[in-house]
């Protein structure tokens, strides 16, 4: 694919940077996720945690091969630190609510490694992943409306709506 140069150039610093950041980010969440998936009780929250999984390894194979193709050295993943442990450690709601905080994270990391990449396949690359990283986002916020773990934010004032209950006063 061509960049904003004309032809496919090596990596830059700040691409390099980001790639290899997010080559380290995604196996700890990986690995977080797998924990999760071993000891959470409600079916649906496991599901979420194991779908979790699988775009995470598909976003590290992304990286990784972007990593090998400049034939730059790939960050080992956290697979060794995750226990065998099945013990119902932290609530199932708790473990939704800092997923949810990590898929913030990824959206705001891809974020910036689009605003610093010429690149356009690497703008690509981190559009799509941001995609479905909102995606799943929404999979992850349906379970928390669904258990009642996740409230309404605060909204802005429905200004017409003011009126029209000021119209029937």
């Amino acid at each position: 694919m061509l960049d904003v140069f004309g032809e496919k150039r090596p990596l830059v610093a700040a691409e390099v940077d980001h790639i290899f950041a997010n080559m380290q980010r995604n196996p700890l969440g990986v690995a977080a996720l797998t924990g999760f998936s071993q000891v959470a009780k409600d079916k649906d929250v496991k599901q979420f945690f194991l779908k979790g999984l699988d775009v995470g390894n598909k976003h590290i194979n992304l990286f990784r091969g972007k990593l090998e193709e400049s034939k730059l050295p790939v960050p080992m993943g956290w697979d060794s630190e995750i226990t065998n442990s099945t013990t119902h450690t932290f609530s199932d709601k708790l473990m939704m609510f800092y997923t949810s905080g990590l898929i913030a994270l990824s959206v705001d990391y891809y974020g910036t490694a689009v605003s610093q990449s010429p690149r356009g396949d690497l703008s690509t690359m981190y559009y799509r992943l941001s995609l479905e990283v909102q995606m799943y986002a929404e999979d992850g916020a349906n379970i928390m409306i669904k258990n009642r773990w996740l409230e309404q934010p605060s909204m802005a004032s429905d200004r017409d709506e003011l009126v029209r209950k000021r119209k029937h006063l």
